[in-house]
């Protein structure tokens, strides 16, 4: 197509003909690169969680911010019994396992900001967050990490989020004991404020 543009417009050039021009400039338009889709300007609250703790922590955030929310949940169930649940979880990270999801999100090109909340196991986020980043294409995104610990803070799961998402911007993080989920409005609202990320306002 580039060779035939050219082609015509040398043409054009040697033989004045307006009828050439015409053709020269629709085949330069055809040359062209199609426009980048827009990037989405909307908010995703993403989280997992096992126990209640983050899922809380997430319908507060969501409460506060608005947007959509989607839960990430395993294809095949964790146990509820807490001592097989951190059995099977520290197995998947030892094995960095990634496992199945039960679904994704439909068009994460509808949001600019997502915030994306877990459970700290073992120092880390548990494997299907893992499955969930490698799923979706978080390029030119924001990402706002919470996490709910039982003394650990964010741990390193900040780091792995910026080693695998550095197309990404990752902000600072907000960690809540999970003693602490249901009554951290106070710890939530300047966390947001802090990030940069709009809070509804209230009726």
């Amino acid at each position: 197509m580039k060779r035939n543009t050219a082609r015509l417009c040398a043409l054009a050039i040697a033989v004045g003909s307006a009828a050439l021009f015409a053709a020269a400039a629709t085949a330069a338009a055809q040359d062209a690169e199609p426009p980048a889709a827009d990037a989405g300007s909307g908010i995703l609250v993403a989280y997992f969680s096992q126990e209640g703790h983050t899922k809380a922590l997430a319908e507060a955030i969501h409460a506060a911010v608005g947007g959509d929310i989607f839960e990430i949940k395993a294809e095949t169930p964790y146990p509820t019994e807490h001592d097989q649940l951190t059995e099977r979880g520290k197995e998947e990270q030892n094995a960095q396992l990634r496992p199945k999801l039960a679904a994704n999100v439909p068009d994460m090109s509808k949001y600019a900001t997502v915030i994306l909340g877990y459970p700290i196991w073992w120092g880390d986020m548990p494997m299907p967050v893992y499955t969930f980043i490698e799923s979706h294409n978080f390029n030119a995104k924001i990402v706002a990490p919470f996490c709910t610990h039982g003394g650990s803070g964010l741990s390193r799961s900040v780091t792995a989020l910026e080693n695998k998402l550095q197309g990404a911007q990752v902000l600072k993080g907000l960690a809540v004991p999970s003693r602490s989920a249901d009554s951290s409005a106070d710890d939530v609202a300047k966390w947001l404020r802090e990030s940069g990320i709009t809070v509804k306002a209230s009726n």
